[in-house]
């Protein structure tokens, strides 16, 4: 019996991807022994160095570790990552058909150690077209492997159309198996709204590619500010030059954190039990002695915790080390940044917009396993996904 090959595509970076091959390992796994579930991530771009020099796929690194699939093969499933520079070097060279062939062939190398399988979950990268330039796009690849596809879709009725015109033509224009949609990251009061316009005959009149495979709709997922939030161990790595103030191993620095909350009032006039929720990150200048210090104190008495502290402006200015024992003290997770304040918001800002899962986000990928058996028509997805 074929394995039944199931690719997971999106209309963009961050999409979802790894959450939903997470997802989907975790409902089949309920149905499927986890020996007779496979998962590779065939071309990849964020490269991590295991302890024996191996390197492999950030996405592929996750997998392994929450999937529960015991007989995964980091050297294998993981075939082709591109480092630093390598399209340069491909479109530099007068050989480039053959160095396809030569990706295409260790792609296929790792197929072959999964045909045993019942299931295996491929995991794109970026939207259809990545890869392209080293003849690998999404679609490409897909068809090599004669996989039917999973598109993972944003919100909005408009804009997700807009974004399913160029990606499901593209799908259609390679001869690829698109089978079904899930839509991701979606404000849950609209959820109801984009079921009554966004349907499955909708779908299939404007992007069905072929007579015998219609494409169905999986499920709708909310936006669930946990899953979709970073820590504060991650986005103290978007920082170039930062200082941390507290042991990042602790399990403060990997939790979600909520909102970033900027205190720029004075002192005697802030009314923090208005102004911070417990799991808050405060974003504050370094010299902003007063305020700095009703915050410490406040926070040491508050229900719940801070989420986090930020301050900023150190290129300027110096933290003395009795603040720093005072931070310690109190046990917020804390870094000191060179920026200035509305510098290191726009950084922080763009850490929430692309957060991706992490090794330590156990209690993330619980939610996510909650998620999808509560929003995912399964029983819809095995009809689709029948094995031969």
């Amino acid at each position: 019996m074929k394995p039944v090959v199931i690719y997971i595509s999106g209309s963009k970076e961050h999409s979802g991807k790894t959450t939903t091959s997470i997802g989907l390992l975790s409902l089949l796994n309920k149905l499927y022994s986890s020996e007779e579930l496979g998962y590779i991530k065939p071309v990849g771009q964020q490269v991590v160095r295991l302890d024996d020099g191996t390197t492999i796929d950030k996405d592929a690194q996750l997998i392994d570790k929450f999937s529960k699939i015991p007989s995964l093969d980091l050297k294998i499933i993981s075939p082709v990552q591109f480092p630093s520079n390598y399209t340069r070097n491909y479109l530099d060279s007068d050989n480039q058909e053959e160095l396809t062939r030569a990706l295409s062939e260790k792609i296929d190398h790792a197929m072959s150690f999964l045909k045993n399988k019942k299931y295996i979950i491929v995991e794109g990268t970026g939207h259809p077209g990545v890869g392209s330039i080293v003849g690998l796009s999404n679609a490409v690849v897909s068809n090599m492997m004669g996989a039917d596809i999973i598109y993972i879709s944003g919100g909005g009725i408009g804009r997700a159309i807009d974004r399913m015109e160029i990606d499901l033509s593209y799908f259609r224009h390679k001869g690829s198996r698109l089978r079904g949609i899930i839509f991701n990251k979606l404000i849950e009061d609209k959820i109801p709204t984009m079921k009554k316009y966004i349907t499955e005959e909708l779908i299939n009149r404007r992007f069905r590619s072929q007579p015998d495979l219609p494409i169905g709709i999986l499920g709708y997922l909310p936006k669930i500010k946990t899953i979709l939030h970073p820590s504060m161990n991650v986005l103290r790595k978007k920082f170039k030059n930062h200082k941390t103030i507290g042991n990042t191993s602790d399990f403060l620095w990997k939790k979600p954190v909520n909102n970033i909350k900027i205190l720029s009032l004075v002192s005697e006039v802030m009314d923090l039990d208005e102004l911070i929720d417990p799991g808050d990150i405060v974003l504050i200048a370094i010299m902003s002695r007063n305020r700095r210090s009703r915050i410490l104190k406040y926070a040491a008495k508050m229900k719940g915790r801070l989420g986090g502290l930020v301050l900023t402006s150190a290129r300027m200015y110096t933290l003395s080390k009795e603040i720093e024992e005072m931070i310690l003290d109190v046990g917020i997770p804390t870094f000191v940044v060179e920026e200035d304040t509305a510098g290191a918001e726009e950084i922080l800002l763009d850490g929430y917009a692309n957060t991706k899962l992490q090794i330590f986000d156990e209690t993330k990928v619980t939610e996510i396993r909650e998620m999808f058996e509560k929003h995912i028509d399964f029983e819809k997805f095995i009809d689709i996904f029948k094995p031969e």
